[in-house]
């Protein structure tokens, strides 16, 4: 057993010498899907951020990509909503979008009576123009029995 290993390492040894290298490649971490390769329905949807696509992360296209295919389910409000944020939502550094999403969570995990009662909270706070979703605004408390923070 120990004659095999040495002579495996010496073998090994000699080959990396005369300069033979391993016959794979190291793979190539993924770089999300590039613009021109995207299908022009998603492209259609996500032509406010085409400018800055090449220079995000890939995770964050791939969120993008997502986002998009599920844009025609949208009701026609949403749709307006969404394509009125895309461009702000993905300037925004990455630490924000995940707080964003962890309070969105929070809330739509919180019993409906609670929801209406955190967003006719909001709308008396905001106004008539608010937003109709308090989860963008951060005030979701962190447990359904505490009051949000003011």
């Amino acid at each position: 057993m120990v004659k095999r290993l040495a002579l495996t390492l010496l073998l090994a040894a000699n080959l990396f010498e005369l300069g033979v290298q391993p016959c794979y490649a190291a793979p190539t971490p993924y770089a999300g899907p590039r613009w021109e390769s995207l299908p022009p329905e998603i492209k259609g949807v996500l032509t406010p951020v085409a400018p800055d696509w090449d220079q995000m992360p890939a995770f964050q296209r791939q969120r993008l990509v997502n986002a998009a295919r599920h844009y025609p389910k949208l009701s026609p409000n949403e749709q307006a909503r969404f394509r009125e944020q895309l461009p702000e939502w993905t300037k925004l550094p990455y630490e924000q979008r995940k707080e964003a999403r962890e309070t969105y969570k929070k809330y739509h995990d919180l019993p409906k009576d609670k929801r209406e009662e955190l967003k006719k909270r909001w709308q008396e706070e905001k106004g008539p123009a608010a937003d109709s979703s308090p989860a963008s605004a951060a005030v979701i408390p962190a447990s359904p029995s505490s009051s949000p923070a003011r």
